[in-house]
């Protein structure tokens, strides 16, 4: 084993010596400072190190690794290696945006001093940055659900800026904006009630307008007229949700009926075995008319009493009330044989649009679906009755206006119908003002609603 001891004025004379007597691999054991310089101790290359004693004189030196030959000292190496491992860190972490590739750990390149220097750089070393890509996925996470977030609020945004711009215009014609807020008032859903308005024409007075507007919902409300029930007959099953009024309906459509075609020509049946006594209501009604009233527990035995009144002008089906969310309902419907019945489906004039709008889908109503509008006299506004006739286009065979039997029915009439639906509310909690009105239109203007036409 060669060691040597060379001494310069600075590190870098030292190192010099060291490189002229062994060459650039020569490996150094230790460096410190010295009266006159710096010493350094070192070998050459492929021998194996010895422990050199210490120098008496000289302070115990702190062991430190040795950079490559670039490096002058081990406490230069440290700090080196501190600021190459923190680099690496942090470039390790920029590249953790692909978490399925793990980070893999800098390469080092080969130390002249990794023998004397090997504890010292495995406690320097920094742990590995794997724990980088979990908070990656976290924050990008995070950062989609902000966005999905930002975008919903831009849409809500969009939405009202578009339906506040279309209320101000709007609004700067005092009879657009009494004629919006009394539909509104009166039921009238906002898209149809938009959809009419804005074409509302500009020009005429108050009472013109409030004409054309009466006029516009006549012409797209279908009423039977002579062609309904009461001059032609026909075989109706009466259909509607609990508590609309298909039994009290039933029997003032059979009286009117009978009264000008005779009891012989009605033939008048009941379905409804769900609840206890539910046809004995019916049956009073048929005593009163000389009308029998017959009872079909199942599909097999309506079928029968068709065949039986086949020569009966009008025949009525009494059925048992079902909610529109009733699962029992597809089971209703399916027992009535459709091409030997149609639907008289009846809604009630004081329900909410939302409710109606579920009934007639419930109950497939479509265009020319028949339809009759109870409870008139109950109703404090019957315009959501009228607007979902109107988009779905239903053919509207008349309306009861209370409970006595037959008075209290009157075949169908659009300017009728259109009267009541417009009659000026009585103001209260429910009837908004020209602030809240803003509120209410919170959608922008939509499609031509149905088949309606000004």
């Amino acid at each position: 084993m060669n060691v040597r001891r060379f001494v310069g004025k600075n590190a870098r004379e030292a190192m010099a010596l060291a490189r002229a007597a062994f060459g650039d691999q020569a490996i150094v054991l230790s460096n410190r400072p010295v009266p006159g310089g710096v010493e350094i101790l070192a070998m050459e290359n492929g021998e194996e190190p010895a422990r050199a004693p210490a120098p008496a004189p000289a302070a115990k030196p702190a062991p430190a690794p040795v950079e490559p030959m670039s490096t002058v000292s081990f406490q230069d190496f440290v700090r080196e290696r501190q600021r190459q491992d923190a680099a690496a860190t942090e470039a390790t972490a920029r590249r953790a945006e692909a978490p399925a590739k793990p980070p893999a750990r800098p390469q080092l390149p080969v130390e002249p001093a990794r023998f004397a220097a090997q504890e010292l750089q495995r406690e320097l070393r920094q742990p590995p940055a794997a724990a980088a890509a979990p908070a990656v996925t976290t924050t990008s996470a995070a950062n989609e659900a902000l966005m999905a977030e930002m975008r919903q609020m831009r849409a809500m945004l969009s939405g009202q800026l578009a339906s506040l711009s279309w209320f101000d215009n709007v609004r700067r014609s005092p009879t657009q904006t009494r004629l919006l807020r009394l539909m509104i008032a009166n039921g009238f859903s906002p898209t149809l009630a938009r959809y009419l308005v804005e074409r509302v024409p500009a020009d005429g007075s108050e009472t013109q307008a409030d004409q054309w507007l009466a006029d516009a919902l006549a012409r797209n409300l279908h009423c039977a007229g002579d062609a309904g029930i009461q001059q032609c007959g026909g075989v109706f099953a009466v259909v509607g949700p609990t508590g609309v009024g298909k039994t009290t309906t039933t029997a003032k459509i059979a009286a009117r009926f009978a009264m000008e075609h005779g009891a012989g020509s009605v033939g008048l049946i009941t379905v409804d075995t769900y609840r206890m006594a539910a046809s004995d209501q019916l049956r009073a009604f048929g005593r009163i008319l000389n009308i029998p009233v017959h009872t079909a527990r199942d599909s097999a035995s309506l079928a029968d009493l068709l065949d039986l009144f086949a020569g009966k002008k009008l025949v009525l089906v009494d059925t048992v009330g079902v909610g529109q969310r009733d699962r029992r309902l597809a089971e209703l419907l399916s027992a009535l044989p459709a091409g030997r019945l149609q639907r008289l489906l009846v809604l009630n004039a004081g329900a909410q649009g939302e409710m109606l709008e579920e009934v007639v889908q419930a109950y497939g109503g479509t265009r020319g679906t028949r339809c009759v509008i109870s409870k008139l006299d109950e109703a404090v506004r019957c315009g959501a009755a009228v607007d979902v006739a109107i988009r779905h286009q239903l053919v509207v065979e008349g309306f009861a206006n209370g409970q006595r039997v037959p008075e209290d029915w009157y075949a169908a009439r659009a300017q009728l119908l259109v009267h009541k639906a417009l009659m000026k509310p009585a103001s209260g909690t429910f009837m908004p003002d020209d602030a809240e009105l803003g509120l209410v239109l919170t959608a922008p203007p939509a499609q031509k609603p149905g088949a309606a036409h000004a």
